[in-house]
């Protein structure tokens, strides 16, 4: 029996871990888990994304860090490098001003070339509701945080997720929510382009610099792109 005014221990809480991080969220200012993923989750602003495309910024997907930097088929195997250098240089997210954040997808697609850097696919959060976010499911279950989250993306950006035109289910409590301002606002294609390329020339033995010059990107038309070098390992 839990004495009267001594802190709650797991054991209380039936050793559930989830329990546990809805008493805190419902004892805070957010009040639901919903409501403080809507405050705490980061997308890259609509102009952002117009800037990039509307699609992939590089040709890359996740692979065994054994095959990283390997080539086939015009794409590069990479890790989660460059999905989160295609969301932080192009909203001017700066990695070494955060602690604890992680770059997530609100679709599974590390194995999809064309999403996997997909700034609509992409949205950064603190790792405890990272955590909350992780499926590879092709279906959800009723209750599951990805849900705002995929809505979310379609309000600011009509992605209803790689290659698919059917849009995501509201939720009900999602009028209800307050979201955070996306990041990026005022962008445009040239500036956009322009801060990766200085990027790019700082980085010439890098991997994502080595995804650009031999498997190109978005702001080479998806081919070679002849102005980057990269000087790295083959």
């Amino acid at each position: 029996m839990e004495e009267k005014g001594c802190p709650k221990t797991l054991a209380a809480f039936e050793y559930d871990g989830r329990a546990v991080l809805d008493f805190l969220i419902a004892a805070s200012p957010w009040g639901s888990i919903d409501q403080a993923i809507a405050s705490l989750s980061l997308f890259a602003h609509p102009d952002v994304v117009a800037a990039t495309g509307r699609r992939a910024v590089f040709h890359t997907v996740r692979g065994r860090t054994a095959d990283r930097g390997t080539i086939t088929g015009g794409v590069m195997v990479d890790d989660n490098a460059s999905p989160a250098v295609a969301f932080e240089w192009s909203t001017g997210l700066k990695r070494a001003m955060t602690r604890d954040l992680t770059c997530c997808h609100l679709y599974a697609s590390s194995s999809d070339p064309e999403a996997y850097t997909d700034l609509r696919n992409i949205f950064y959060a603190p790792s405890f509701i990272a955590k909350l976010t992780d499926s590879q499911a092709r279906s959800l279950p009723e209750v599951h945080a990805l849900h705002v989250l995929r809505y979310r993306a379609f309000a600011l950006h009509g992605y209803c997720g790689p290659g698919s035109t059917i849009r995501p289910p509201k939720p009900q409590n999602y009028d209800g929510l307050t979201w955070a301002d996306p990041a990026g606002a005022g962008a445009t294609a040239e500036q956009v382009e322009a801060t990766f390329r200085a990027r790019l020339a700082q980085k010439p033995k890098d991997r994502i610099t080595k995804s650009v010059a031999r498997c190109g990107w978005v702001f080479s038309g998806g081919h070679p792109d002849p102005q980057v070098v990269y000087d790295g390992r083959s």
